[in-house]
């Protein structure tokens, strides 16, 4: 199969994975069993590239060292990638040592917590990792053994471990002991770890550097990286046939050089960087907030944010929600005083501190950054002044919260080096603060943390020094943003991953409100930069942020709410509305529902018949054809086998068993089978369930009895234990959507609703300017209800066909009004409750009757047709039960209801079904 030119390793990949050629593998049992977290999509997705590439490798027999970059934003877990991986090695390679090693100390004790403390908050692993029945153990060591079989890593950094390649110290890794080992070299950071790369160095010899020294200079430390890491350790020296050592490097950032993009372009197996994690909705949104006044205000404004955000966690029953605030000086000294200042600030705060918030005025003059904060602060003070909140709670609050021993300054006070230095106390603080027992609310640093840091909850950086240092191209005069700016930029990108929380059943860990700015729970969702009011320093900001994919200037802020003249029309009118309601005649499924029900667990021997046969597939010019191995397609065949069958291996049930109880919601705890399925002992329920049918589909030469492992026994009954007991929880059908009713129309378009902001994505041009343009058209029409329109190919087409009907229409009625519904106003459909929010509703008064008609309508795109099919069924059911000649309610019979069929101006069926019945309407 021919690919494309020039791609890069990942996009190869990802190109094969759609071909349909080979299927995509899947993230093995005993990996996710191990980990104490579920994979996110993107890290499914990193792991199923590194396995298609495992499997290529195999095919082609390569006994070389492997070399992978996984090109991931920090906030994307690349930590529990590494957790998979390690375990990945251990189980399929049987390799047991590991080195992780990076540039800094800090991320080195970090790491080591993930790995190894199981009490940490924020620890990788299973409780008890267990493979194939055997538990394993993961150690830290200095020197590896070959007579231990638990997992051995080494935790360094990139200077220590130079030192202990060159100076033959006892204890330490000896560079002739590791040569004799199979080893997993993993590199986090990798991107200060290439300098030789990316000055275009050749290979040195790196004796006369000598020891480093923890204040070796940073290009010192940057050029063992080809020599100790990738000569000696990786490739040892090429004396070694069959060699089986691999470096993963770990990486928010690759480098820009040219030399650096074409080195990793065929390493980089995976990429999920920041842009990308932002563009998912996994981040905060950012803010800047400029002030024209002295530090003190922005310090306040900060605390004041802080509060507020602290206010409407509580509000909302967010349980341990603890905002930070970073303040950053320039230089170290500088932040001994700030953070001095800062504690006496925190003990005399008055309220006419607070004072200056009253002369904050509209000035449209102003920044687009000066309107955000007054859009901030003028919500904090309608909140203070609706809640009868006075300065003195406030004060009361942050005294409390920002006492001096709940702030921390990243400067440990033994450090007699001009660098900042921490100390372990502090780095334990600063890489738990999600933690409920962590009690820091505020940090004072200077370059401490760009890099290495992964939090959650900070909320406010503050920038307590003015200046910039932009600088310019010499050759072009462009202009380029100064260290400072970069620094910070890096500081935000820290700053911006996002705290999960739940709310109304949304996904827990990405943003809610991008459609509803206006609700009180946006706040957190934003994070805010804080700093003087210098324009051309904002503008340098705005610039660097923007060329590192981290804010996107091309999208606005819209309103959709109702044209006064429509106001008017609605006032006192009736809108029919459905609710989802609980169904009275749903049951909980019970143990003799699945027992006597034909439904059967039916498990898929994944690897059965799998790489049997080799593809080539030529990747680029001039490189080796790359050769995966792809499935025949073998005959399967169907076991269909009883529970029963398996209690004869009581052991592997068993097994199976424990696994899934080692999940604290484990519905097969005996405590929880004794309350619910009223048995004496586990026994007593596998009796129970002994003649429940389990299939098996896999290679027609596999029989129950021979060719099925253990292993694949084992997974298949975890699976069915799972299967088994979602069952057990579920209803059959939960609930329904009720009959139609009238309801006043502002209660179910309320104002705060119908006035709310949405951000609109302007990135396709085309788009863009065809909805500007039919948005001024539609202002200026009396039978379009909204003030503002922004919609899809379909939703125009679907104004453009009502606009080409309007003739017709007025035939028949003397009033026509089209509604968009921005996702406010939802209906509910009778079979299961579900909800969805039609797109527009159509009104028309019947000039021969009077009649008030309320039509649904919903465009939409072909590609939505099978996912959304539910909506138009229940669409065509309210025409069926309701319509035009049916009244719904007697007190309000000029009130009829209407749907029609989902309209689509592309797809000809789906076309011929909206128009025959919308001609029904003329």
């Amino acid at each position: 199969m021919e690919l494309e030119e020039q791609k890069s390793l990942y996009e190869q990949y990802e190109n094969v994975k759609k071909s349909g050629l080979i299927p995509i593998p899947d993230v093995p049992d005993y990996i996710k069993n191990n980990l104490k977290y579920e994979f996110f999509e993107w890290q499914k997705e990193a792991f199923e590239n590194f396995i298609l590439n495992e499997k290529a490798r195999e095919a082609k027999k390569i006994n070389t060292p492997n070399h992978l970059m996984f090109n991931m934003a920090t906030g994307t877990g690349k930590t529990l990638l590494m957790a998979a991986l390690i375990l990945y090695y251990y189980h399929e390679k049987g390799i047991n040592k590991f080195i992780f090693f990076v540039n800094q100390n800090a991320i080195v004790g970090k790491t080591q917590s993930n790995f190894l403390e199981v009490n940490h908050n924020k620890y990788l692993f299973a409780e008890n990792i267990e493979i194939d029945g055997i538990p394993i153990k993961i150690k830290e060591v200095e020197q590896f053994s070959n007579f231990s079989d638990d997992i051995q890593i080494k935790f360094t950094t990139i200077h220590k471990l130079h030192n202990s390649v060159y100076n033959e110290k006892e204890n330490e890794v000896l560079l002739s002991d590791l040569m004799k080992k199979d080893i997993v070299l993993i590199a986090d950071e990798a991107h200060h770890l290439n300098s030789s790369t990316s000055k275009g160095n050749d290979f040195e010899d790196l004796s006369f550097i000598g020891e480093l020294k923890d204040g070796a200079k940073d290009e010192d430390v940057e050029k063992s990286w080809e020599k100790t890491v990738i000569y000696h350790l990786l490739d040892k020296e090429y004396k070694v046939e069959n060699n089986q050592n691999v470096l993963l490097e770990f990486t928010a950032t690759i480098p820009k050089e040219e030399a650096i993009q074409a080195k990793y372009k065929p390493l980089t197996i995976y990429k999920f960087d920041l842009p990308d994690f932002v563009r998912a909705g996994y981040t905060k949104e950012i803010g800047l907030i400029p002030s024209d006044g002295n530090k003190k205000q922005r310090i306040l404004q900060a605390l004041l944010f802080n509060w507020y955000r602290s206010q409407i966690a509580l509000d909302y029953n967010i349980p341990n929600f603890k905002p930070v605030i970073l303040f950053r000086s320039k230089l170290i000294d500088a932040s001994k005083k700030d953070f001095e200042e800062f504690n006496q600030l925190i003990k005399n705060l008055k309220p006419e501190d607070f004072s200056f918030l009253n002369n904050l005025k509209v000035d449209e003059s102003q920044s687009q950054s000066y309107q955000n904060k007054l859009i901030h602060i003028t919500k904090i003070n309608k909140y203070i002044h609706d809640k009868s909140i006075s300065f003195i709670d406030i004060i009361a609050f942050l005294q409390r919260e920002f006492d001096e021993r709940n702030c921390l300054i990243t400067n440990s006070k033994t450090n007699t080096t001009q660098k900042e230095k921490t100390d372990s106390e502090t780095d334990r603080l600063l890489n738990s603060l999600e933690d409920p027992r962590n009690h820091i609310r505020a940090i004072f640093t200077v370059q401490r943390l760009t890099e290495g840091w992964d939090v959650l909850n900070l909320y406010d950086i503050v920038r307590l020094y003015e200046g910039r240092d932009e600088g310019h191209d010499k050759k072009s005069g462009k202009r380029i943003s100064g260290s400072s700016t970069t620094s910070e930029v890096q500081l935000i990108g820290r700053g911006i991953r996002y705290y999960p929380f739940d709310y109304n059943n949304l996904q827990k860990n990405k943003r809610k409100f991008d459609n509803n700015t206006e609700h009180e729970l946006h706040c957190l969702e934003e994070f805010n930069f804080h700093s003087d009011a210098d324009e051309r320093y904002i503008d340098e900001l705005k610039r660097e942020l923007r060329n590192k994919g981290l804010v996107n200037d091309k999208r606005i802020e819209k309103k959709f709410s109702f044209k006064k003249e429509f106001e008017q029309y609605v006032n006192g009118m009736m809108l029919f509305a459905n609710e989802q309601i609980e169904n009275p005649e749903r049951k909980l499924t019970t143990l003799d529902d699945i027992l006597n029900s034909s439904k059967a667990f039916v498990y898929e021997v994944k690897d059965s018949g799998l790489y049997s046969k080799l593809i080539q597939l030529h990747f680029e010019k001039n490189v080796d054809d790359e050769v995966l191995s792809v499935a025949e397609t073998p005959e399967k065949h169907t076991l269909y086998k009883k529970f029963a069958d398996f209690l004869e291996e009581k052991h592997i049930v068993f097994k199976a068993l424990h696994i899934l109880n080692l999940r604290t919601n484990s519905y097969f705890r005996f405590e929880t089978l004794k309350e619910k399925q009223d048995v004496k002992s586990i026994d007593e329920f596998l009796q129970k369930i002994k003649e429940k049918e389990i299939q098996i589909v896999c290679d027609s030469r596999v029989t129950f009895e021979s060719g099925l492992s253990n292993e694949e026994k084992l997974n298949c009954l975890v699976g069915f234990f799972e299967w088994l007991g979602a069952e057990l929880e579920t209803y059959d059908v939960p609930y329904k959507g009720s009959e139609f009713t009238l309801k006043p129309l502002i209660e179910c378009f309320p104002e705060e609703k119908r006035n709310q902001s949405r951000m609109i994505n302007m990135d396709n041009e085309d788009d863009k300017n065809k909805n500007l343009a039919l948005e001024e058209k539609l202002q200026k029409l009396d039978w379009y209800a909204n003030e503002g329109f922004w919609g899809t190919s379909e939703e125009r087409a679907l104004i453009s066909y009502i606009e080409n009907n309007l003739g017709n229409l007025n035939q028949n009625y003397s009033e026509i009004k089209l509604l968009r519904n921005e996702e406010i106003f939802k209906i509910y459909d009778f079979d299961h409750g579900q909800g969805f929010e039609p797109d527009f509703i159509l009104f028309l008064k019947s000039k021969e009757t009077a009649h008030f008609l309320q039509v649904f309508i919903e465009p939409k795109g072909e590609q939505l047709f099978e996912k959304d099919a539910w909506k138009n069924t229940f669409l065509n059911q309210i025409a069926e039960k309701y319509g035009v000649e049916k009244i719904v309610i007697s007190e309000f019979e000029q009130y009829r209801l209407v749907a029609l069929p989902f309209f689509n101006s592309n797809h000809i069926a789906t076309k011929n079904q909206f128009e025959a019945k919308f001609q029904k309407l003329l």
